[in-house]
């Protein structure tokens, strides 16, 4: 490891340390506490997730999942110096909401930045960034607390049949979207289902709706390596 690299390392390590106690680390919005958690992820392990991307009724997982696919995307392809980039915007970060950049001479006690719940913050002592109950989607409706068309229910439980009748019932509802932003063909790419996907297509499923987050169902199937599914969405 150069000089170079291994004061990125101390570095790192100081403020991530640091922000796994400072006060200022929670009043930081989601989208922050998100970076800092794809950041953190990212740069411990070189990789990015494993494992299937979690479902659209689990919002924090997902969105922790997205967060460090994101920065593996953006900086795995710049190999070595990949990581030194990340290190620096974590550093920058830390230094912006008050870390004084106070590097210690000597190794102190590993701190698990890592281990993020899904709990929502129960008191001001609470760690925001990492090692105890923390929020990353803090606000965010519980997932039993919304109403649920029985179409996007259905097609989340892969029921064909059930969809097709509901489909023949009333044809526009091919394009309903949830309080989420997201169409039939958004959940059914998400969740993998292929003959799902098949028979919204059948019914004129728009392959380039976005949702909130300006994603379209093709997107959504790349991230979670549907990839029977991609060959489906693909333009012709």
């Amino acid at each position: 490891m150069t000089d170079r690299a291994a004061s990125g390392e101390k570095e790192f390590n100081a403020a991530s340390t640091w922000l796994s106690s400072a006060p200022s680390a929670a009043a930081l919005p989601n989208e922050i506490k998100l970076e800092l958690y794809g950041l953190f992820k990212y740069i411990n392990t070189l990789a990015g997730p494993t494992g299937s991307r979690p479902s659209i009724f689990s919002p924090a997982p997902r969105a922790k999942y997205d967060a460090w696919a994101a920065q593996y995307t953006k900086y795995s392809s710049k190999g070595d110096e990949g990581k030194q980039l990340a290190q620096q915007r974590y550093i920058e970060i830390a230094l912006q909401i008050g870390w004084s950049n106070n590097v210690p001479n000597d190794e102190e006690d590993d701190v698990d930045l890592e281990n993020l719940d899904d709990e929502p913050i129960r008191n001001k002592d609470d760690n925001p960034i990492g090692g105890v109950k923390v929020s990353v989607m803090s606000g965010d409706m519980d997932e039993d607390d919304h109403d649920t068309h029985p179409l996007h229910l259905a097609v989340s439980e892969n029921e064909v049949p059930k969809v097709e009748s509901l489909l023949k019932q009333d044809k526009s509802l091919v394009h309903l979207r949830d309080e989420f932003g997201y169409t039939p063909l958004h959940l059914a790419a998400d969740r993998g289902h292929i003959e799902m996907t098949k028979l919204l297509l059948r019914h004129g499923a728009d392959k380039e709706a976005e949702d909130e987050d300006s994603q379209t169902p093709l997107q959504l199937a790349e991230i979670s390596g549907r990839d029977e599914i991609v060959e489906l969405l693909k333009p012709i």
